[in-house]
């Protein structure tokens, strides 16, 4: 098979509703051209001049309020798409745009009919994206999925044009057999619900097993509804610590999932008929591998955008609606709490067997962690650095009533510019820690700049086990020349900081001396800066120790 992956992807532009197809005729396009047209169910149009094509399906889109696909062939034929694509942008309608291309190894070679086509309308669309020859695993999935983000952008709050390249190899002409339109089809078919009609969301796929994923969101403002939403559903909530939720003793909030889930039959066990996601997909890749081995439950992403944020590629229902407007419109109430009550259990014995940390005599960042909670300022706020403090916070931040709040930069989840963000979280004047490693702060020690010419106040507590933690407990540890590539051992002395900066610096001795000297730091203006020495391979040891059954 050549072309054939391109059957899945007509067949679920048109599950979302899209009925219209404008073709200009050409050769690189062939495939799409006589797939549209084999599928028969679309209204297909032929036009010879892509100018004026482009044109008349913006015309169909404008009349019809719904994104029409414009195919045209590789080269300078997408070039005269641009005027129609700049009108679309501008008037806020849908248009689907798929140019064809050729292979990658054609490209920059001086093969006829080529052009650059990456990126060809620029700024001027929502969305793009190439839409390769998928790999056997996922030949026919892949290309649905490609569909379901080009309509999603199309359609978004800013609805306009998206560009889809389609690199195309030969024989161009593809086996026009109808059992592939309906390959990858998922059990539950891919919808979309806007905040218009939001009224007509189907309640009773909520009649089973709930669960509800609560991501990262930094703006979330909405725990009250879906703490009742969950109530009313009987549905465990697995409360990321970025979302906040999780500075609540509510008895649906688990908060160790992702060290129970390690237990296979468990996890098959605790399989959901839905999963409700709010906010980004949680740090936890338990959770993830949860997702991709539970792919045929029903998943619901609620998002005031239609942008995909399910990078397991199983969403099945877009619903576009701010989340508090979502949960206090759902009313379904279910009268079991057996699936609650499984995973209520699970958190229990999680919980008892991290909390023994507390008697951990070794300097070991899950026990730093609780100490941190313990001792945290009243409406104080905490920047986490990604990598290995993300996930220790992950395991060892459990909830309690609080008035805490957590932030992370898990957009890119990049490592750098930590400090910088911290002390803008401290422009607030709320109290402000920042919880980093050695890594991430080197990152940004110029941004402990702006904290001493502005004099700001921030207490960062470094974790510092001299490199790259994270990767002894990656598939890289063990492999030649570990430490040299990853484990990357820097021997530099944070201390000379108090020199260079003028911060206040203390090296934690004791979980004790940690107690007093953070909370001093905390009442105290300025920059504090306390580091805590740890071993990278002892940590993973006590990791294991801690969180593995």
């Amino acid at each position: 098979m050549t072309n054939e992956y391109l059957a899945p992807f007509v067949d679920e532009l048109f599950n979302l509703g899209v009925r219209e197809a404008v073709f200009s005729p050409g050769s690189r396009s062939t495939a799409l051209a006589m797939l549209f047209e084999e599928y028969q169910q679309y209204d297909t149009y032929v036009d010879i001049d892509e100018r004026s094509a482009a044109f008349f399906a913006l015309g169909i889109a404008k009349a019809k309020h719904r994104p029409v696909v414009l195919v045209c062939t590789s080269g300078s034929a997408g070039a005269h798409h641009f005027p129609a694509i700049t009108e679309a942008k501008a008037s806020r309608i849908p248009l689907i745009v798929l140019t064809a291309d050729r292979p990658s190894e054609l490209q920059f070679v001086g093969a006829p009919q080529t052009v650059d086509q990456t990126r060809f309308f620029g700024h001027f669309v929502n969305h793009y994206e190439n839409l390769e020859a998928p790999q056997e695993k996922n030949f026919w999935t892949y290309p649905r999925q490609v569909a379901q983000r080009a309509f999603l952008a199309a359609i978004d709050t800013l609805a306009g044009p998206v560009q889809i390249n389609v690199p195309l190899r030969d024989p161009l002409v593809p086996e026009l057999n109808s059992k592939y339109y309906a390959q990858g089809r998922s059990v539950h078919p891919f919808r979309v619900a806007s905040s218009k009609i939001i009224a007509t969301f189907d309640e009773s796929i909520f009649s089973k097993k709930t669960l509800i994923l609560a991501g990262p969101d930094t703006l979330s403002d909405y725990h009250a509804a879906v703490l009742k939403l969950a109530e009313r559903l009987k549905a465990p909530i697995l409360a990321d610590p970025l979302s906040n939720l999780r500075q609540s003793n509510h008895p649906n909030i688990i908060d160790s999932y992702d060290a129970f889930l390690t237990d296979t039959e468990l996890k098959i066990s605790l399989k959901p008929d839905v999963i409700l996601l709010f906010g980004q997909i949680p740090v936890s890749k338990r959770v993830q591998q949860f997702i991709q081995l539970h792919a045929d439950s029903e998943f619901v992403q609620v998002d005031p955008s239609l942008s995909y944020r399910n990078p397991s590629q199983t969403t099945t229902y877009m619903v576009q609606s701010d989340v508090q407007s979502f949960a206090e419109s759902i009313h379904f109430i279910n009268r079991d709490p057996t699936y609650l009550k499984k995973w209520q259990e699970s958190q229990q014995q999680m919980r008892e067997k991290l909390d023994t940390v507390t008697s951990e005599p070794k300097a070991f960042e899950g026990r730093y962690v609780y100490h941190i909670q313990e001792n945290f300022p009243e409406n104080g706020q905490m920047l986490i650095s990604n990598s290995m403090e993300i996930r220790d916070v992950d395991y060892w931040w459990k909830k309690r009533k609080s008035t805490a709040r957590l932030f992370g930069n898990r957009g890119v989840n990049g490592i750098d510019g930590t400090e910088s963000t911290a002390l803008g979280l401290s422009t607030t004047g709320r109290p402000t820690i920042l919880l980093t490693g050695d890594l991430s702060m080197l990152h940004d020690l110029n941004g402990l700049i702006i904290g001493k010419t502005h004099a700001l106040n921030l207490t960062i507590v470094l974790f510092n086990n001299d490199g790259g933690g994270i990767f002894h407990h990656l598939a890289q540890k063990g492999v030649p020349n570990f430490d040299y590539l990853f484990s990357t051992p820097h021997g530099l002395d944070f201390s000379a900081l108090s020199v260079l900066t003028g911060l206040d610096y203390h090296l934690i001795d004791s979980y004790d001396d940690f107690d007093q000297i953070f909370k001093n730091s905390v009442a105290t203006s300025g920059i504090h800066l306390l580091e805590i020495k740890t071993d990278k391979d002892l940590s993973l040891t006590l990791h294991k120790k801690y969180t593995e059954k």
